[in-house]
């Protein structure tokens, strides 16, 4: 996979809005990806580096921290969200993987049975 903030920054986009009933909000002045009724699954912030917040659960939470670039989230980390800072293809992949997980665990039942049904 190749590698470069802007490719970073539109491969998160566009994952995350193909994910049902997803739609891209700016509250804060960067992008934030909200599920349904207004269910927060993660945030796009920074240019160079990017930077990605996410929910996770508690055992890939746990995962995620062994990695040099995610650090627990400014003011959401109590509630096990995590930001990775990606700056390479690996962490982009890895963060891709996250923001499926994040959806899943924000998004109403019937819209991650949906979405993840194969």
């Amino acid at each position: 996979m190749r590698f470069s903030p802007p490719f970073a920054s539109k491969t998160i986009r566009e994952l995350a809005l193909s994910l049902p009933e997803t739609y891209e909000d700016a509250p804060w002045g960067f992008p934030v990806f909200k599920v349904a009724d207004n269910r927060m699954f993660a945030l796009l912030g920074g240019a160079d580096p990017v930077e990605l917040t996410l929910k996770l659960s508690p055992e890939e939470r746990e995962i995620a921290h062994l990695h040099p670039w995610v650090r627990t989230a400014s003011y959401v980390g109590r509630y096990g969200w995590i930001t990775a800072t990606i700056e390479d293809a690996e962490a982009l992949a890895t963060a891709l993987e996250w923001l499926r997980e994040s959806y899943y665990l924000k998004a109403p039942a019937k819209l991650r049975d949906a979405a993840f049904a194969q």
